[in-house]
């Protein structure tokens, strides 16, 4: 048994050593590239904080019981770590505009993750319960309303103050073939966070395609939820005491036009989960997701409704029939971490009819309003989309949009939702 140990802290330090030896070549060409210090004293000083920094973990692993990880995978990891790969990507990503808020805006960031992995840990304080009490009694009556008046059929008259009037045929298509060509999918439609990874069988044509995403329960009851996590996110002309302005009022906007133009019995949540901070944001809105889905067992479809955050030199807008309208994204949430695998604390049954959900979603909106939309963004947590099959997170426009672009974008945005729960983009294909 003492010379099994005495061989693996052999191999753990023969490991550290030339992992050490390459974490100094590039560290080394890095430096010199930015100063003029010496090569030895380079090479010197790196050699002291990778062996601090890398040695006893190591071999607390080696000597350890914790074997869900072959000894060469926790090496490539942190190879991985070590070069500079993963801000190359991050570079990349900002450069094509399809980094999310979650990864964007660093001062956000640890408490976004710290949001995400405390999900359904927190309650709601009692500030925020009151304030909530006082909107679902306007919200019920409201919705109350539109239940006693809603028509059972779409209204005929589809066109909008702005002059907006929803396409009657895709002006694009992707043929079949070119949908179930390997890594097509992928390349195509997704932008993948370094820090997780999709399966190419999550991906395939006949599996995304494959979900039925038409509603099944009639307009008699509660079909749709709209409500925001992150109900505080403005715009950049947004009059922030006003909150018709900011991304619940275009929520408002969304609701309206799916009720008035397409018939269906929508929700708005307005619950306020970041006043106060955005740590607990998802784990608050959970509470309150909960209570509207136990009241209205009927809804079949969550949306998630956000605005995203980018560099204050980028705008996402594109124009449609002359209308400029702020770019909308889809995101998911896999619930699968690069280095830790499946997150069981995150466990999430429709993590794939979330993924076909969104990409029905996707496909339709680039086929009817081309540009409208960026990538679809894969993240590893799972942002409360774990409630229905048919959960989607949208990041529509970002802070540098005006309110009448997020305004404009409501149109396009309801149409590929009308057309994907009726079942019309599945006449396509």
């Amino acid at each position: 048994m003492r010379i099994e140990i005495k061989a693996k802290r052999r191999l753990a330090a023969s490991m550290c050593l030339l992992l050490i030896c390459i974490g100094l070549v590039v560290k080394t060409v890095q430096e010199l590239d930015k100063n003029d210090t010496p090569v030895i004293k380079i090479i010197y000083d790196e050699m002291l904080f990778q062996g601090m920094k890398m040695y006893n973990p190591f071999l607390a692993y080696i000597d350890s019981d914790w074997k869900k990880r072959e000894p060469a995978e926790a090496i490539w990891n942190e190879v991985w770590r070590m070069l500079p790969l993963e801000q190359y990507l991050v570079k990349e990503y900002e450069k094509e505009l399809l980094v999310s808020e979650y990864m964007q805006g660093q001062h956000k960031t640890d408490a976004i993750q710290q949001g995400a992995l405390a999900e359904n840990t927190a309650a709601l304080q009692a500030q925020e319960k009151e304030k909530e009490a006082a909107l679902w009694e306007a919200m019920a009556a409201e919705n109350q309303a539109v239940s006693e008046n809603q028509q059972t059929s779409p209204d005929e008259d589809l066109s909008r103050a702005n002059g907006f009037v929803p396409a009657t045929e895709p002006s694009a298509t992707y043929s079949i073939a070119q949908l179930k060509e390997k890594g097509f999918i992928k390349k195509t439609f997704y932008s993948e966070d370094p820090t997780t990874q999709i399966k190419e069988s999550q991906v395939q044509y006949d599996t995304l395609m494959g979900f039925d995403a038409a509603i099944k329960q009639d307009n008699s009851q509660p079909q749709i939820l709209v409500y925001h996590t992150h109900s505080q996110e403005a715009f950049i002309d947004s009059d922030t005491e006003d909150i018709s302005t900011t991304i619940m009022g275009v929520g408002e906007n969304l609701c309206t036009i799916l009720r008035e133009e397409y018939g269906f019995n929508v929700i708005h949540h307005m619950g306020m989960y970041d006043v106060e901070s955005r740590d607990y944001a998802y784990s608050n809105a959970a509470e309150g997701l909960e209570q509207v889905l136990s009241q209205n067992p009927s809804i079949e479809v969550i949306i998630d409704l956000h605005r995203d955050e980018v560099r204050n030199d980028t705008k996402l807008v594109t124009t449609v029939q002359d209308i400029p309208m702020a770019k909308f994204m889809f995101f998911n949430g896999l619930s699968y971490s690069r280095e830790l695998g499946e997150l069981a604390s995150l466990p999430n049954p429709y993590v794939q009819d979330n993924i076909s959900f969104a990409f029905q979603m996707q496909l339709a909106a680039e086929e009817y309003y081309p540009g409208i939309t960026r990538r679809i963004y894969l993240k590893g947590y799972r942002y409360n989309l774990h409630y229905r099959p048919k959960s989607l997170l949208i990041e529509l426009g970002a802070q540098t949009n005006t309110v009448e672009e997020a305004m404009n974008a409501c149109g396009p945005l309801a149409h590929v939702i009308s057309i994907v729960l009726n079942g019309e983009n599945k006449t396509v294909y």
